[in-house]
């Protein structure tokens, strides 16, 4: 059985890496021929685009591949996107199981983004939120079988389901349960403890996702700034090589055009190169003061050397097992005696062989 593993956020973020639709479709190229496949959840949601390609990509997979069967599993979380996503296999077919743990998690909610312009952006972004809020609910609704309006209420209260509360839901066929005996309490107290472990995921998700808020309202302006160039028809824009549609400018054209704009790309590209040299500098300090070659480190600081580099890496270690060397010299010395050399003892010495000499001639000298 091939395995296809989605455990890390959906989509690239701005602060990790994570499970994209070209990752979904190359992994499940590999899969054999009529090889069963499992697809194994643990994440905690992410980008809705991305969150309705891999959709697509499974659900597109199942229709070509009718032949085997390919069971979801969630093994620890599935929120937000994840929740979906996990649904896409068994829209196809009923034979597509979904089962869980009886201590999996499965969150529905409605999305959220970030919104950067006027009343009337603000007002045309929440009605197209409202509108993919809409797919989403319909997909729980053909899923669970229950009507979408009441699948929107469940979302819009944010509604957590744990272990066999997921079956009972309608979201997954079978829970695997625990053999031990287990009290109803215990059961709560257990239940009530993954929640709040499975919020503060999501919470920490989003929260990062927030606090890069100001990079992507920058990037909407900056987008925006030579859009608006782009379709005045300026002198200064003009399409991409690639005809995509975008903006290419020197840095010139930007300066003359918009220089707000190109002032605030040069102050923060100037931040940034500043932050990037502090912590530069900061790490190869560090290691020298581990390694116990704090010339060195500043040696590297003036030459700009890359502390990931291995070479540099590399020599740290060796002035490490230098500094190790000696200091082993210095404690072995420790141990060595103190001897004092004799004094000069020529003139007794030569007293000593004229009386020795006397001796031999009888006295007589």
């Amino acid at each position: 059985m091939f395995e296809l593993l989605i455990d890390k956020q959906i989509g690239e973020g701005f602060f990790t890496s994570g499970i994209t639709p070209d990752y979904v479709r190359s992994e499940l190229a590999k899969v054999g021929a009529g090889e069963d496949v499992r697809i194994t959840i643990n994440s905690p949601g992410g980008d809705l685009w991305d969150c309705i390609a891999i959709y697509n990509v499974i659900r597109d997979f199942a229709r070509n591949h009718s032949d085997i069967q390919i069971t979801t599993y969630i093994q620890g979380m599935a929120a937000s996107a994840a929740s979906v996503i996990a649904l896409a296999a068994h829209s196809v077919s009923s034979k597509n199981k979904i089962i869980v743990e009886d201590n999996s998690i499965y969150m529905i909610h409605n999305g959220w983004s970030v919104v950067i312009g006027d009343r009337n952006d603000l007002r045309t972004s929440a009605d197209a939120m409202e509108r993919t809020d809409d797919l989403m609910a319909a997909v729980y609704s053909g899923r669970t079988g229950k009507k979408v309006s009441e699948m929107k209420n469940l979302m819009d209260a944010e509604s957590w389901y744990f272990g066999k509360e997921i079956v009972e839901a309608g979201f997954a066929d079978e829970v695997i349960e625990n053999k031990s005996e287990e009290k109803p309490e215990d059961f709560i107290a257990a239940k009530n403890s993954f929640i709040v472990k499975a919020q503060a995921y999501v919470l920490e998700t989003q929260n990062a996702m927030k606090k890069n808020a100001d990079k992507m309202q920058g990037a909407n302006a900056k987008i925006a700034a030579c859009l608006k160039l782009e379709s005045a028809g300026g002198a200064n824009s003009r399409p991409d090589k690639n005809n995509m549609g975008g903006c290419k400018m020197t840095a010139e054209e930007l300066k003359k055009s918009n220089p707000d704009v190109y002032a605030a790309i040069v102050a923060e590209g100037e931040a940034k190169g500043a932050s990037d040299e502090r912590e530069r500098a900061s790490r190869l300090l560090a290691m020298g003061e581990k390694c116990g070659c704090t010339d060195y480190a500043l040696e590297c600081i003036k030459n700009n050397a890359n502390p990931t580099d291995s070479a540099v890496i590399d020599a740290f270690m060796d002035k490490k097992v230098a500094a190790q060397v000696v200091a082993a010299q210095k404690e072995d010395e420790k141990n060595i005696p103190e001897v004092v050399p004799p004094k000069d003892n020529t003139q007794r010495d030569n007293a000593a062989v004229m009386a020795a000499f006397e001796k031999e001639l009888g006295g007589q000298l």
